[in-house]
Order: C-alpha cells, then sequence, then structure tokens
C-alpha cells in the first residue's frame, strides 16, 4: 500500500487515486489469500446448475440439483427471523423514542422489503462465506433502504480478525456500472460536473462477450484461451467504441485523523454560496444535515471520509453522508472461524458429494439407456455388416435376417443388474448433504413453528442444534450493528411528518416542538449545557444548538438494540408465546401484554398511565377483567402447554 496510511490531501487526483490503487490491490491480495476464495464462483454455478463438466455427447449428464435445493431450504430457515426491533433506554424521558425507534424500524423492514434484501445478504454468506448488507438513504424512494454485496467486491483496508469491519482502517466498495451512469452522478449527485469527461471505460458491458459462456465451444474457449476470441470479445484496441462502456465505481470509506491545523474554521461538505430570496437560508448555511464546520485543531472527518472514484476520476472526497460514524456496512459470516476472513461458507462441504451424487445417477442413466438399448454379438460370417448397423434394440416390430447354416446368429446382451449397495449410496449422499448444511435441523425448527403439538418449551428450545444456534447468535450479533445503523439514520432522515404517516400521534416526541424543531433530537443533551440544577446554562442559550451529527452521537448512545440470545429465530416464538400464556394462566400477565405477544389485532390500548404489567393488572382488577375460568368441564391444571393437533379427514 502507499507509504503514508492516510490518503493524501491534494488538489490533484492522481495522488489519490495512486493511493486507492495500490490499496485495491493490496485488499484483493488478501481477498484472494483466503481459503474457499476459489471456492466462491464453483458454489455459485452449483446453486444454479451450471454443469462445466465435458462430456461425450453419447453419456449421460443428468445431474440432480441437491446443492440449490438445499441452499434455497437454508436460506429459508436462516431468514425465517420474528419482528426483532426492540430498542431500550434507562433514561424515562426517552421512553417514547424506543418505540418510535421500534415501530418504524418494523415499518421499513417489511415495507421496504429488506427482509427479502437480507435473504440476499444470507445467500452471499452461505456460498461465499461472508455476506455484506448496507444500509443506505435511497435519494430515489426517499426512505432508508438495504443492498446486498458480494464478498469479492467489499474490499477491506488493514482488516483485523474481528468478526465487523468497524475495526479495520478502512473498506471499499466496487461495483460495475454504465458510464452514462457515473456521468450522471457527476452532475446530480456530486456536483462535480467538469469530472464528467474524465469518466473513461474500463472494459465492455454489453453481453456479447457473453454469448458463447454456455456453449461447448465457449467452455473450450474459457479453459485453452483464444487470441482470436480475446481480440473479438476481449480486450479490443483503445480507438474502438465499446457497445456498452462500463466503469468501475468505488466508494471508499477512510479512518482518517487528520486535523484542522489552519487558524480559522474551515467548512466541510457543502454550504449555500448566496442568501435565499425566499429567506429559507442564508450563505454559509449547510445545504444538508451532515455538512459541518470544524474549528482550528479538531478533526476534519469526526466520523469517516468518504472517497468516490473511478480508476480516472474522483467524484467526491469529503465527510461521510452519515452520522452514526461507522463504515456503512455490515459484514455478515454465519459460520466464523478466528483464521480466515470470509470464514467457511455451508456449500463449501457439498461440493465434492455433489459430484459423487450426480457420478451415481450417470451411472444408474447410462445403465438404464443399456437395459432399453441392450448390446448385440452378431456372427459376421451370418449376419451382414449393413443388417446389423440398421439393428436397433430399442425400437419395436424390428425384423432381422441372418444365415443359421453360416454361423451362430445375433445375441441380445443385457446389462448386469446393479448391487443393492449402489442405491443405499444414493442415499447416503443425499442424508449427509442434508446433515452437513443443517438443513435438517432448521427444517426440524420450522416445523415445530408452524406446529407445536405437545412439545414442551424445554424439549423445543433443545430441538436447536449447536450449528443453528451458533448461526442464530450470529445473525443476532450482526442485528445488533445493523440496528444501531438504523437508529442513526431514523434521527437523521425520517421526518416528523413521515414518523406521524407511520405511527400517527405516537410518532411526535417532546423534543421535535425544542430549539431544534421537528428533529428526534434534543436541542441540547450534553452535559456541560446544563447547571448542577439541571437547567440550560444561559452560554448554553446564547449559543443554541450544537450540530445535529454530534448531539445524535451522545442521545443514541443511551439506546441499546436487546436481542435475547437465541431468540432470533421465529420458531422460537413458540416458546415464548407458550411461556406468556402459562404466565396468563398464573395471573401474572395481563391481557393487553398477552395478546400482544400472540400477535392478535384490534385489541386495543392500556388506560392511560399503566405502563408496566403491574399496572396494567391493577387496571384489568378494576375493570373486573383477567383469566376467565369456564364453569363446565374438567378445569386445566395449567401442567402442560396447549397443543395443537392434527387429524386426517
Amino acid at each position: 500500500m502507499a507509504e503514508s496510511l492516510v490518503p493524501p490531501q491534494d488538489a490533484s487526483d492522481y495522488p489519490l487515486l495512486e493511493y486507492f490503487k495500490t490499496a485495491i490491490e493490496e485488499g484483493d491480495a488478501f481477498l484472494l489469500a483466503q481459503k474457499g476464495y476459489n471456492k466462491i464462483p464453483e458454489a455459485i454455478n452449483a446453486i444454479m446448475g451450471d454443469n462445466q463438466d465435458l462430456r461425450v455427447a453419447n453419456l449421460s449428464s443428468v445431474t440432480s440439483n441437491h446443492v440449490g435445493k438445499l441452499a434455497t431450504d437454508l436460506v429459508a430457515g436462516m431468514t425465517d427471523v420474528k419482528p426483532f426491533w426492540e430498542y431500550k433506554t434507562y433514561n424515562k424521558r426517552y421512553e417514547q423514542h424506543t418505540n418510535v425507534y421500534g415501530k418504524v424500524s418494523q415499518h421499513i423492514w417489511l415495507q421496504g422489503m429488506l427482509d427479502l434484501k437480507f435473504a440476499d445478504v444470507v445467500k452471499y454468506s452461505i456460498a461465499g462465506g461472508s455476506g455484506w448488507a448496507e444500509l443506505y438513504w435511497n435519494t430515489e424512494t426517499q426512505t432508508i433502504d438495504l443492498r446486498a454485496w458480494d464478498p469479492r467486491d467489499v474490499i477491506p483496508i488493514r482488516p483485523t480478525a474481528s468478526l465487523s469491519i468497524q475495526d479495520a482502517y478502512g473498506v471499499i466498495k466496487r461495483r460495475s456500472t454504465t458510464v452514462n451512469y457515473v456521468r450522471y452522478l457527476c452532475n446530480e449527485v456530486y456536483g462535480c460536473p467538469e469530472k464528467a469527461g474524465l469518466i473513461k471505460p474500463d472494459r465492455d458491458g454489453s453481453m456479447v462477450s457473453l454469448s458463447l459462456r454456455n456453449t461447448r465451444v465457449g467452455q473450450l474457449l474459457d479453459k485453452l484461451g483464444n487470441p482470436f476470441r480475446e481480440r473479438l470479445f476481449g480486450n479490443r484496441p483503445h480507438q474502438e467504441q465499446p457497445r456498452i462502456p462500463a466503469v468501475d465505481l468505488f466508494e471508499a470509506e477512510i479512518k482518517d485523523e487528520t486535523r484542522n491545523e489552519k487558524s480559522y474554521p474551515v467548512k466541510m461538505g457543502q454550504f449555500y454560496e448566496k442568501d435565499d430570496p425566499d429567506g429559507q437560508y442564508k450563505a454559509g448555511d449547510p445545504r444538508n444535515n451532515w455538512s459541518y464546520i470544524v474549528e482550528p485543531g479538531e478533526k476534519l472527518y469526526p466520523g469517516k471520509r468518504l472517497v468516490v472514484f473511478t480508476s480516472t476520476a474522483r467524484l467526491y472526497d469529503g465527510p461521510s453522508i452519515y452520522w452514526h460514524g461507522m463504515f456503512n456496512i455490515c459484514k455478515l459470516t454465519l459460520d466464523p472461524w478466528p483464521w480466515s476472513w470470509l470464514g467457511k461458507a455451508v456449500l463449501w462441504d457439498l461440493l465434492p458429494l455433489q459430484k459423487s451424487l450426480d457420478k451415481h445417477l450417470r451411472v444408474y442413466d447410462d445403465w438404464l439407456e443399456k437395459l432399453a438399448r441392450p448390446d448385440v454379438l452378431a456372427d459376421k460370417n451370418s449376419t451382414s455388416k449393413a443388417a446389423l448397423d440398421r439393428m436397433d434394440t430399442r425400437r419395436a416390430g424390428g425384423k432381422y435376417q441372418h444365415n443359421p447354416i453360416a454361423g451362430k446368429g445375433m445375441q441380445i446382451v443385457y446389462p448386469n443388474p446393479l448391487p443393492p449397495e449402489f442405491f443405499k449410496g444414493l442415499d447416503f449422499y443425499v442424508q449427509e448433504m442434508r446433515e452437513l448444511s443443517g438443513v435438517a435441523d432448521v427444517s426440524q425448527l420450522m416445523r415445530l413453528n408452524q406446529i407445536p403439538s405437545s412439545d414442551s418449551i424445554e424439549q423445543i428450545m433443545e430441538a436447536m442444534s449447536p450449528s443453528v444456534r451458533m448461526r442464530s447468535r450470529v445473525i443476532e450479533a450482526f442485528m445488533r450493528e445493523f440496528a444501531t445503523m438504523m437508529a442513526y439514520n431514523i434521527s437523521q432522515f425520517m421526518t416528523m411528518s413521515q414518523r406521524m404517516t407511520i405511527m400517527g400521534a405516537d410518532g411526535i416526541t417532546p423534543e421535535d416542538y425544542d430549539y431544534d424543531p421537528s428533529s428526534l433530537i434534543p436541542a441540547f443533551i450534553h452535559a456541560d449545557d446544563f447547571g448542577p440544577d439541571g437547567i440550560l446554562t444561559r452560554a448554553a442559550i446564547q449559543r443554541g444548538p450544537r450540530p445535529r451529527f454530534r448531539r445524535a452521537k451522545e442521545f443514541l448512545r443511551q439506546f441499546s438494540f436487546q436481542v435475547s440470545p437465541g431468540s432470533l429465530l421465529a420458531a422460537s416464538e413458540v416458546q415464548r408465546k407458550l411461556l406468556y400464556l402459562q404466565l396468563s394462566r398464573a395471573g401474572l400477565i395481563d391481557h393487553w401484554t398477552l395478546m400482544e405477544v400472540l400477535g392478535i389485532p384490534n385489541v386495543g390500548t392500556p388506560p392511560m398511565g399503566a405502563n408496566s404489567i403491574t399496572d396494567r393488572l391493577l387496571a384489568e382488577q378494576q375493570m373486573g377483567l383477567g383469566m376467565q375460568v369456564n364453569p363446565a368441564g374438567r378445569k386445566a391444571s395449567g401442567q402442560e402447554p396447549p397443543r395443537l393437533v392434527m387429524k386426517e379427514s
């Protein structure tokens, strides 16, 4: 990498691009050195059923894609999560904020289909060892969105052995897009139209170069190489214009500790240059809520430094737009190991078993073909070659002549039967793949979620195998980091009107009407803003509220995202529901809390002031409510949870 750890601040693009070129080469080399990196395309091809074997045309090429089926089942099990957005704080003053963060997060998760996009992250993790999730503000839809990233396109800079990317020095996200789109970003997003002419294509993005990929000829050319094909579909001369010019767009986030060494404040971000005629803003006001002013001696990038560039131009170089001050991407490794950055993908162990299974199936397919068209032995003295060539034992109604005096004639030779161990081998491979992938355990949990039957709470929890428990804990750790970003993004981007649209009046907090209105962040939150008596100091009032991103960091430290260990998978929700029902039978849970846990709508809200379970139980006694016992029949003992019995009609 470059000699200096910190990217240069030069006005010229060349030193910065050279720095990141070296960083990308170092990061790619680090990824290539990881165990299993070369298995990622093989695992993806196995999921899609792309068979790269070149076989003789008259031999069977049948496959049974159990890898694809098991991958789908495993993703379904790992994404079968319950609504889990629960924020907590020990500051009673901000309890309404936990309600806002939880319900708005759940709304975004469901309405924005983030649950399905999270499934894409799990898919990358299953095939490539790790998957990456980018939680970002979508300027087109004006909402918080999620994007899944291939582990080969997320390049770490000086990573550590941690599960999280947050301990690394930096990270670079790489994606291929069209030149015209990048030029659009120059003009409309990053405000650098002068850079549009510097964007040069890195390759031809058209499908011409891919047209032969799935053919036998294309596979041979890929394996052997061909100068003519390279000239035709590969790196063409510079003067030739590609049909769809494509370019690699990079987004680098760096921990830059550079400080303002000047004797005057420095503006970071985008600011207005002229006063608005309507009086909405003045010259020098920030254009957005992530631009700020750095005083002498302070850090230029208290969050992260963001650089957007291609191989030929720098599009943006400034502070990250997100308040949370984290790398805006989360790493999910379902099977982490301390000596591997990518971890171990679930499908890697299945690839050789899939090959052996296909070999067995092809043997059986070839045997069936030979049974339908058996071999023929003919005496050349009694049967002519022309008659033998016309003979097809699979066709019905064949008529053949031979001279019995000249020789023995023709004989049909059927293949020997396959040994019984052959079919046991097929069952062994299928069962072994289910066992190694953990699909059998996940399927068992999903069945428990659908039909609890008479299993006790302990039996349901014991049904979670160690591998399922481990992967569930990994997802829980991933979600804690993900949810922290979600809370920051809600505070930063979700307006009061958007919150009211989702939650009604409950989406408003007292902080929306303080000195900095229409914001979830209190106008004054730092300890030095208040005197010993808890009242705002005169200096704080005269100074006014600090920048929102600074107040957001101080404010959101008081919140935590809660996920009980082993409780994320939806199957474990059965245990929680049964537990609450037992507590309700014992008179320890009110019906509002019980109905909320069971997911029953239209229950209504508890009386005013009944915020705890104890208060709600007292309110039920005053209203004459509670668990009712049917006077008819045998009374429930409560010793066993309820069970659902499925009977055939």
